[in-house]
């Protein structure tokens, strides 16, 4: 069997490939026939895809995780323990702890 490519710039085909039942099909004519076709039916979606519904439909059905109340950010950040090295966003506890209300307000 030959592998195609490129043979002195010239595009070289397959020369036996498999039809939709799996049978062997070596025709240049049905070759490049068969390759249509499967090309076609993967590339090509029969209907319209609405990403928006899509969206939609996955974000429904994951349960959603309510907001952190005003006490609750104020109990995580209190029990924050000092010098110890920022998160992956770069904010040091201290920062967070020595922020007062104002902070602590913006980030509910």
């Amino acid at each position: 069997m030959r592998e195609y490519g490129t043979v002195n710039n010239k595009l070289t085909l397959p020369v036996i490939c498999r039809d939709a039942e799996d049978n062997v099909i070596s025709q240049p004519d049905l070759i490049l026939e068969r390759w249509k076709d499967y090309f076609c039916k993967i590339l090509n979606i029969p209907e319209a895809i609405d990403i928006q519904t899509i969206i939609r439909e996955r974000t429904n059905n994951k349960p959603q995780i309510p907001l952190q109340s005003y006490n609750e950010i104020c109990f995580i950040i209190n029990n924050l323990k000092l010098n110890k090295v920022a998160g992956s966003d770069n904010i040091p506890p201290e920062l967070l702890k020595h922020g007062g209300r104002t902070l602590k307000k913006k980030t509910t």
